[in-house]
């Protein structure tokens, strides 16, 4: 009897996948279009690999981030469905508007759509040093742009230092405007844990009655971020938000740093000490949190007699 042997590809390394899969993507397009993947550093000093298509050396669509291509590669996705997908996302941002680069050069336009959000200082010191910032803490206010396009929710453009040059502004013009726009487009959201998690049981279909118990509301956990649960523990610093909050509870605050795009804040009570709950922030960053979206490992607190927020070691 015959036998047939199967013979089990070897994989390529992420390196070698690039190559191959921007040789399959170029060849898919117009030959006017040149596709090209560089390193873009996020967050914390992240590098991620970016695909991005240029004709006469202009972006012509938003960058398209190879990660998760891979490790569907690696999963057994076939090369051309991988293809299809990323020429797909190519065609349809390139017929729609990305943005009008206009709106953006134009101070007088852009202003209304600049906010603030909250970074590791540490871990982006290289980044800081080419984007206006303020410190918060051992955190930094960085700044960013908000782009208004359905099509794109959520999109954003970092400003950096040539931006202010250019507009003719100074970081204490950046930072007013800020102030203003970051709470009113991005609206805070606090919710107790219990909340929280029946919202998450209902998206998945999970039907449950939760009874919010005395002890809950004034000793609970609660979770602040802001309504579209981007970037949102800048939060934090929305005027009153902490105040009129602790006040409620008649409580100072802890603060522990989930990520950046929420915080999770426990009143201040006997038997919880704020080495405790570092260890658990520490033990959740390194094992629950993409390393992107780290804020940090250290546990603020809130006083509400001084109206002060600050590291929780510094009032132990």
């Amino acid at each position: 009897m015959e036998q047939t042997m199967t013979v089990k590809r070897e994989k390529l390394s992420y390196d070698e996948f690039q190559g191959v899969l921007t040789e399959k993507v170029q060849r898919k397009l117009d030959e006017k279009i040149e596709v090209k993947v560089n390193d873009v550093t996020k967050n914390n000093g992240v590098i991620l690999k970016g695909m991005s298509f240029h004709t006469n050396g202009e972006g012509i669509s938003p960058t398209i981030y190879l990660e998760s291509y891979y490790e569907a590669y690696l999963n057994g996705m076939e090369w051309a469905d991988i293809v299809d997908r990323i020429v797909d996302i190519f065609r349809v941002g390139s017929r729609e508007k990305f943005f009008d680069i206009h709106d953006f050069l134009d101070y007088e336009k852009a202003k209304e759509r600049i906010v603030y959000k909250l970074v590791n200082a540490e871990k982006n010191s290289e980044l800081l040093k080419q984007v206006p910032h303020r410190d918060v803490l051992d955190m930094a206010v960085v700044y960013y742009y908000l782009l208004d396009n359905d099509e794109l929710e959520n999109a954003t453009i970092l400003i950096y230092n040539n931006h202010l040059e250019n507009w003719g502004i100074t970081l204490k013009e950046l930072d007013r405007v800020a102030k203003k726009n970051t709470p009113k487009l991005l609206k805070s959201e606090l919710k107790s844990i219990t909340e929280v998690l029946a919202q998450l049981l209902k998206s998945r279909g999970i039907e449950e009655d939760f009874e919010l118990e005395e002890s809950d509301e004034e000793f609970g956990m609660y979770v602040l971020s802001n309504e579209c649960k981007i970037f949102g523990a800048a939060a934090v610093l929305y005027k009153n938000v902490l105040k009129d909050f602790a006040g409620k509870l008649e409580k100072d605050l802890y603060i522990l740093p989930s990520s950046v795009h929420e915080v999770i804040l426990v009143p201040v009570k006997e038997g919880i000490t704020w080495e405790v709950l570092q260890d658990m922030v520490k033990e959740v960053n390194q094992t629950q949190v993409e390393d992107v979206e780290v804020l940090s490992d250290t546990v603020y607190c809130y006083l509400r007699e001084k109206d002060k927020l600050c590291m929780a070691s510094e009032v132990a």
